[in-house]
């Protein structure tokens, strides 16, 4: 089974299973997780060990995106350097910054071959630099997650429109994300967004849900449980 499938089939599994137990988005990302963590330590491969000789665990939460982008209200745009920089020279206070993605697995051999400064994303200019020499897929796995917990019966509009738009945001970040490549290789290897939600409105949920743009490269699960 494939990394993606199993760990979609087990968060499913426990969401049904126990659907108040998580009260956020990010016991979720926890969830995960621990999932994810006990599948590859079980197998031997939880850990790898950089090129400049730190261990490093491969599964991490709020991984930055390789790019930079624009996300204002439920808008989504991946704003390239060359862009960037045409923005700076027009306005000094044109601000672009990077995502991050809700959670992530690091490719073991992408952690071998680069600095700590590289695999841990948080220098972007080392990132930048490595790129030119990249071989290797960066992620194994890029997921996003969106909860939609409600205690009543009533369907509240306002909220539930702006979960599935925040759907719309997240699901457009991995499309960016899959479609991100240098010297033709991709940046990562499976992504997924994830939305959950134990309201009682799932019909209308899975209808507004229903109507997302899909990209064949981004699986997307929506998982209801009452």
């Amino acid at each position: 089974m494939q990394l993606l499938d199993y760990l979609s089939h087990e968060i499913e599994a426990t969401f049904r299973e126990h659907p108040r137990q998580f009260f956020t988005e990010y016991d979720i990302h926890t969830q995960l997780a621990l999932i994810a963590i006990r599948l590859l330590e079980k197998n031997g491969h939880l850990h790898a060990q950089t090129s400049d000789k730190y261990i490093v665990s491969r599964v991490h939460h709020e991984y930055p995106t390789p790019f930079r982008c624009l996300m204002k209200g439920s808008e989504f745009k991946q704003i390239t350097e060359k862009e960037f920089n045409e923005e700076k020279r027009k306005n000094p206070r044109f601000r672009a910054r990077r995502g991050f993605l809700d959670f992530a697995i690091i490719n073991s051999e992408c952690v071998s071959s680069n600095r700590l400064s590289v695999v841990s994303g948080k220098r972007y200019r080392d990132l930048q630099e490595s790129a030119r020499h990249r071989q290797n897929i960066a992620l194994d796995l890029a997921v996003e997650v969106v909860y939609y917990p409600t205690l009543d019966e009533r369907p509240h509009a306002g909220t539930m429109n702006r979960q599935v738009s925040s759907t719309l945001q997240d699901y457009q970040k991995l499309v960016a994300l899959m479609e991100f490549e240098t010297n033709n290789v991709s940046y990562c290897k499976e992504a997924a967004m994830m939305f959950f939600s134990n309201t009682r409105h799932k019909d209308l949920l899975s209808e507004k849900l229903g109507s997302l743009p899909r990209h064949a490269k981004v699986a997307l699960y929506s998982v209801f449980a009452e």
